[in-house]
């Protein structure tokens, strides 16, 4: 049996620096999601993975499949659904799967012969059972899986194509913010990897480079930090000698025993949700965590950064207390904090979401005509009305910012810091003039 995997082009992830689709490589990891459903594919089918982030797919010269699988995140919806009409035109079944499909259930369904909701790796190989016997059924729900059953990914599936490999080491989330998909499908309650298995796939990766895709690696319980720390002892002892990213939340500098772990252990980078710059702001995103106890979050920005780690802030710009001069604000916070690099997306309410549900009943997402403007679900466009910024004022606001804090003068003085303090100056250099050339020139 012959099985396809197919990972749509994402708009939110590939490189708007870039004008050739090769170049992507440099800036996206692989599509995890499949991987790991290769993982759990019984040995007598033949699995080719497309990801068109990477390779446009096409049909020229290639053999029919007896069954197509295609993951869905919200901005993919609309290529998603092309793919599969096309494979279903002529007699190939497609099964759909992912967070945007996992809430847009009866959408998906006028596009796919099978969706799967939730987590698919224990359902999985009932799926391609049932395609087997041409007994598909219309929706199969996956549970969340325990976490010693989480298969290790096929890293050997895809080209040495790509300057990034990803890996999953926990599930689920326990915040609650009001933008975030995560729970969707992975829930709030956070599962752990056995380290053995971790580390085993750690050795199968061939990239240098590691993205950890969890929403939050360190977690915010003793417990988590615990596994955390056992988790970088087993790395280092087990020479792995790779370079890793990873989201973590700020209390991550409140450890000096975790940090200097997490550096020993290969962390490059870690990207920290500041999200904004306001208390009203964490309040409406319900994200309070991030200054809670009265935290001094320069001093927290620096104490990681004494580790040789590099800091990368995430904000958005949108939110109902937003104003003129907005992204002003951020660049100046960003500076002030001391961060190495900062993202600014616009605020996007994904499906299923409690930002969804707000601005749904108030009938404040004008990129409504769906499924074609889930395309416009990036990250990078205004999809909601704002209550003080008009779009082309959000879009205004996002670039004051990029270019304020990737200003040469900047650069050139965060490169000479990370000079001084010996930290990654090179990866500094070259990924704050990525972004000036994306903002500036781009």
């Amino acid at each position: 049996m012959r099985l396809f995997l197919i990972n749509p082009h994402n708009a939110s992830v590939t490189s708007p620096v870039s004008r050739n689709i090769r170049w992507n490589r440099f800036f996206i990891a692989k599509p995890l999601s499949l991987m790991i459903l290769a993982g759990v594919t019984p040995s007598d089918w033949e699995i080719t993975l497309f990801d068109e982030n990477v390779t446009a797919y096409n049909d020229k010269n290639k053999p029919k499949p007896d069954l197509v699988g295609i993951t869905v995140m919200t901005p993919q919806a609309p290529r998603a659904y092309e793919i599969a009409r096309s494979f279903r035109e002529n007699g190939v079944p497609v099964v759909l799967g992912g967070s945007h499909v996992t809430v847009q259930t009866e959408e998906a369904l006028q596009y796919a012969d099978s969706v799967v909701q939730g987590e698919a790796d224990i359902i999985w190989p009932q799926v391609l059972e049932d395609a087997r016997r041409n007994v598909l059924k219309r929706i199969y729900v996956g549970d969340p899986v325990n976490p010693d059953n989480i298969a290790s990914a096929r890293h050997d599936l895809l080209p040495m194509k790509y300057a990034t490999a990803p890996i999953q080491i926990t599930r689920g989330c326990q915040l609650k913010c009001t933008y975030c998909s995560v729970s969707l499908l992975n829930g709030q309650n956070r599962r752990h990897r056995p380290i053995g298995s971790v580390i085993q796939e750690l050795k199968t990766i061939r990239e240098k480079n590691v993205l950890i895709v969890d929403e939050n690696l360190i977690g915010v319980s003793k417990e988590d930090i615990a596994y955390a720390k056992e988790l970088f002892t087993e790395m280092i002892k087990a020479n792995i000698r790779k370079t890793w990213r990873a989201w973590t939340t700020i209390n991550m500098a409140d450890d000096e025993e975790l940090l200097a772990l997490a550096a020993q252990a290969g962390c490059s980078t870690i990207i920290i949700g500041f999200e904004t710059t306001t208390r009203d702001g964490l309040i409406e995103i319900g994200k309070q965590f991030n200054t809670q106890n009265g935290r001094d979050i320069k001093a927290s920005v620096g104490r990681i950064q004494k580790h040789k780690i590099l800091v990368y802030g995430s904000f958005l710009i949108g939110l109902d207390c937003d104003r003129a001069g907005v992204g002003r604000q951020i660049a100046d916070v960003g500076n002030q904090y001391g961060l190495d690099f900062i993202g600014v997306s616009c605020l996007t309410p994904y499906p299923g979401t409690r930002l969804w549900e707000k601005l749904d009943l108030e009938k404040r997402i004008t990129a409504n005509t769906f499924p074609k403007d889930w395309g416009s679900f990036t990250l990078h466009l205004p999809v909601i009305r704002c209550k003080h910024l008009s779009a082309a004022e959000i879009q205004e606001e996002r670039k004051i910012c990029n270019s304020e804090f990737y200003s040469l003068n900047r650069i050139l003085y965060r490169t000479w810091l990370a000079v001084l303090q010996r930290r990654n100056p090179l990866l500094s250099l070259l990924s704050n003039l990525r972004c000036w050339f994306k903002f500036n020139r781009g």
